[in-house]
């Protein structure tokens, strides 16, 4: 690999001694890893069904490295069983205490790796917000959190100002993985390396400090903030940080958890600056432990009551976020809930507002939504057509484990490929829609009428 000759002297005044290191690890092979989804299979049920061989992460309990090729088309893949996702892009979620019931906020969300690691730690409480302002990669978010089988994620397409009109001191933790200059991907993307500049470093560092100032008004009070990019650059990591707690004295800096500090290394004090804590930022290397380039930085924004918008005023912003007009295929669909789901799949499905966005109907967390700009308002249960229910994807996907009828199938089994090629398939599953798994995990649906399941999986997806 040959590196800018301007980038190696900027990480030997980095590493120092250690700069050796770093560049031998460039010449190895990527490492490959995955993380297991416990929205939809536990760790322990996944090692018992997974036919390649992994191994365990040790700061991410769902993390492990495999070898195996094609990875993308294995059907414990294509049923959202896990997501291929980059070691040490594992890091930044594990150094955030998350609980049950909480709101998050992911700004630069695709293509979804944080956001439903995020979300999985939630479980089926709580709300996550995945945004992404490039169209095309919003479409990526939604697909993996389709695949995934999420039913609390909002999916928006817009950017981080409006995000900040939306949710003023709302959520109780953010995520800003920034758009950078991705150095620390150099081995895996020849462009990094061939478009490198201080020019893009500086272009980058601008446009994160944007989004961070944007990003920081959506803070509750006692909420963090969760920085990350894949770069070494210190102007868009610890410089970005420095600036920022400048400019937000109601912000301060947390210790990341024992396993994160353990695998990376500190943050450095940038020239000029008196800032010893920025220490506590992470920096994750190829020589320290496996993967690419990681940086990161947990800040907590202080307690201060009136940050936050008045009670009255929060609960009315949220009663009237984005009205919809009920519409008469309403009834339908709640007939069609009834007849697909079980009594706990009903009790969920109430939980959430049924809404409609264009043609399709929509269960929604309780929370408002953007003016613009919503992609997905939760899960997507399907349109009405000619008085009947034409089901989403999607909602197979989410809903699937409380379906009243089921199609059950082996990983490895013929039916299972016959499935995920878009065939019918035999079963003595009763007449009606059922959700087919794959491995102990949805992927997908089907309609059962005398013994065939007319297959449901969407075209696009087929193997």
């Amino acid at each position: 690999m040959n590196l800018p000759c301007e980038f190696e002297n900027r990480m030997k005044a980095l590493l120092g001694a250690e700069y050796g290191d770093f560049v031998s690890s460039l010449s190895k092979e990527a490492v490959r890893a995955l993380r297991v989804n416990t929205n939809k299979i536990s760790v322990p049920d996944f090692q018992k069904i997974c036919d390649f061989a992994i191994s365990p992460i040790a700061y991410c309990t769902e993390g492990f490295t495999f070898s195996e090729e094609h990875i993308g088309s294995h059907p414990l893949h294509l049923s959202g069983a896990f997501y291929s996702q980059e070691p040490a892009a594992m890091a930044p979620v594990e150094c955030a205490r998350i609980a049950p019931g909480m709101k998050i906020l992911d700004v630069c969300a695709s293509p979804g790796g944080k956001s439903t690691q995020a979300a999985a730690k939630l479980g089926a409480e709580g709300v996550l917000v995945a945004n992404e302002i490039d169209p095309a990669r919003a479409r990526t978010l939604l697909s993996n959190v389709e695949r995934l089988g999420f039913g609390n994620i909002i999916v928006t397409n817009t950017d981080s100002a409006a995000l900040k009109r939306a949710y003023r001191a709302y959520f109780d933790l953010v995520l800003v993985d920034a758009p950078c200059s991705g150095e620390g991907m150099m081995r895996k993307n020849s462009l990094a390396v061939s478009e490198w500049s201080i020019e893009n470093i500086e272009k980058c560092a601008l446009r994160q400090h944007e989004i961070l100032e944007n990003a920081s008004q959506t803070v509750a009070p006692g909420g963090c903030l969760l920085y990350s990019t894949c770069t070494y650059a210190p102007e868009e990591n610890e410089m970005q940080i420095d600036k920022f707690l400048t400019e937000h004295e109601d912000f301060s800096l947390l210790p990341v958890p024992e396993k994160i500090k353990n695998v990376t290394s500190d943050g450095i004090v940038p020239p000029g600056s008196s800032r010893t804590e920025l220490t506590l930022c992470r920096r994750f290397y190829p020589h320290k432990t496996p993967g690419e380039g990681q940086f990161m930085a947990l800040l907590c924004r202080k307690n201060i009551p009136e940050a936050v918008l008045p009670a009255e005023k929060q609960k009315k912003k949220e009663k009237n976020g984005k009205k919809v007009k009920k519409d008469p295929g309403e009834h339908i669909i709640r007939d069609f809930l009834c007849d697909v789901l079980t009594e706990e799949g009903l009790r969920y499905a109430d939980g959430k507002k049924l809404i409609k966005t264009g043609e399709k109907f929509f269960l929604c967390p309780d929370i408002c939504l953007p003016e613009s700009g919503v992609k997905a308002a939760g899960v997507a249960v399907g349109e009405v057509r000619k008085g009947r229910v034409i089901p989403e994807h999607h909602f197979f996907m989410a809903y699937g484990s409380m379906f009243k009828r089921k199609i059950e199938l082996s990983a490895e089994s013929e039916d299972a490929l016959r499935y995920l090629h878009g065939e019918t398939i035999k079963t003595d599953t009763e007449n009606g829609f059922a959700a087919v798994f794959v491995g102990g995990c949805t992927a997908g649906g089907a309609k059962v009428s005398g013994g065939e399941a007319k297959n449901y999986y969407p075209k696009g997806l087929r193997i």
